[in-house]
């Protein structure tokens, strides 16, 4: 699902006003929406998941609706994860919002900020839920300020993939990918053939999540940890900015401005050589065969791992009333049992998050997923609960990446940079 990329799902200024003016407004559906005990229940259910694993997340739930002995029926709606946060916040303060949904973490925030989600910590009680079988950094993806906001639904981060044939063709060992970020940097003009229309490298031009990856692997970061000073300026944010210059505009390795999509269509046509992504583009690989590896995202020097955690969860709006939680728990529950778990991994090549999918024998077996999961050891959320994000990430770090890759000077725009986020952050 290439859309699915943290930068790629933020919410606009317009919808978080939305949710401040008049989430106040969003008490209980009227009584006729209301679940009885022993009664047919349905429930709505929006997420963005619009590609392969979409059919696949169709496909669980379809077996859900039969199999479930609760009378329970799941209406799904699909779209775009952009529309998703266009819709929701207006769905919400209308009382026409869908009973519960798929949420981004990087969105998990502002909704929160805004009192427009319900706390699911009663989850945790529901019949048949064992807590201590999710892992604790997938638990803590939803959980701000102490409750419980979300789900675990699926967990991921950013992964090194590499095209092997490109590798061998440059004279690069095909089964040796760059474990730093100095590697990646030394080998990604080797991977270069303009005459082959070959990219070694590009970085895409809504890359927040590479940067802070390779920002936070270089000793940086991006403000201090109460959130309220910018820490973006500093010797550590400037090398990464002038090495991601150097590969992209002077070495040339790949083009200078160029969207998510279009970098997953560059890799799926066998034309570039590495790329930094989520596990959604493993489907996408396989199905254009491409000869490619996957592994953990590459490091700083220090030899401490760092890893930024993301995620997806299920979510109940504020609008929602109170006696369809018990439904909505029943599907959560069946979605974290070891079955599902393990079919949504393996299918989909996501790392898992449940003890006992990890612990599964072929899981353990898979290669994707066994490889994808070592991340899941030390990778961590970013800035929990920091609604700020979307905010900077829209206004001042993506305007940054493009101009940086088009030549601007590092320095001038980190310092530009860092001035522009403590202004949001007084704001």
């Amino acid at each position: 699902m290439n859309t699915r990329k943290w930068k790629k799902v933020l919410i606009s200024a317009v919808a978080v006003l939305s949710i401040s003016l008049l989430v106040v407004g969003c008490g209980k559906k009227n009584s006729a929406n209301k679940a009885k005990k022993g009664e047919a229940v349905e429930l709505t259910f929006w997420n963005g998941f619009t590609a392969s694993d979409g059919e696949i997340l169709k496909g669980i739930v379809d077996d859900f609706n039969k199999t479930n002995d609760k009378k329970i029926t799941i209406k799904m709606d699909v779209m775009s994860w952009a529309n998703f946060n266009e819709k929701l916040p207006t769905a919400i303060t209308s009382k026409t919002a869908p009973d519960f949904v798929a949420m981004n973490y990087g969105d998990l925030a502002n909704y929160v900020a805004n009192g427009a989600l319900q706390s699911v910590d009663d989850f945790w009680k529901y019949d048949g839920v064992d807590k201590d079988n999710f892992t604790k950094t997938s638990i803590s993806l939803g959980a701000i300020d102490g409750k419980q906001w979300f789900i675990p639904m699926q967990v991921q981060g950013m992964y090194t993939f590499w095209n092997k044939d490109l590798f061998k063709a440059a004279g690069l060992d095909p089964e040796t990918p760059p474990k730093t970020w100095e590697e990646l940097a030394q080998i990604a003009p080797k991977l270069t053939n303009s005459s082959k229309n070959v990219s070694g490298f590009v970085f895409n031009k809504d890359g927040s999540a590479p940067l802070y990856n390779w920002i936070l692997a270089n000793g940086g970061s991006l403000v201090n940890a109460d959130y309220t000073k910018s820490t973006f300026a500093s010797p550590q944010t400037l090398e990464v900015l002038k090495t991601i210059q150097k590969l992209i505009h002077v070495e040339k390795t790949g083009p200078e401005s160029i969207g998510g999509a279009e970098m997953d269509n560059l890799m799926n046509a066998g034309t570039l050589a590495i790329e930094l992504n989520g596990p959604w583009l493993n489907n996408g690989l396989k199905a254009n065969e491409i000869n490619y590896g996957v592994t953990t995202l590459v490091q700083g020097n220090s030899g401490k791992q760092t890893a930024i955690l993301d995620g997806v969860g299920y979510a109940i709006p504020s609008s929602t009333d109170k006696s369809k939680k018990d439904a909505i728990y029943e599907f959560l529950k069946y979605w974290n049992s070891t079955e599902i778990g393990k079919k949504w991994s393996t299918l989909n090549g996501f790392p898992a998050y449940l003890n006992s999918v990890n612990e599964d024998a072929d899981v353990k077996a898979n290669p994707i997923v066994a490889e994808l999961s070592k991340q899941m050891v030390y990778a961590k959320p970013f800035l929990p609960g920091f609604d700020k994000l979307s905010t900077i990430n829209n206004d001042v770090i993506n305007p940054l990446i493009e101009k940086l890759t088009a030549g601007e000077n590092p320095e001038k725009l980190m310092n530009d940079a860092d001035k522009a986020i403590n202004d949001i952050l007084k704001g």
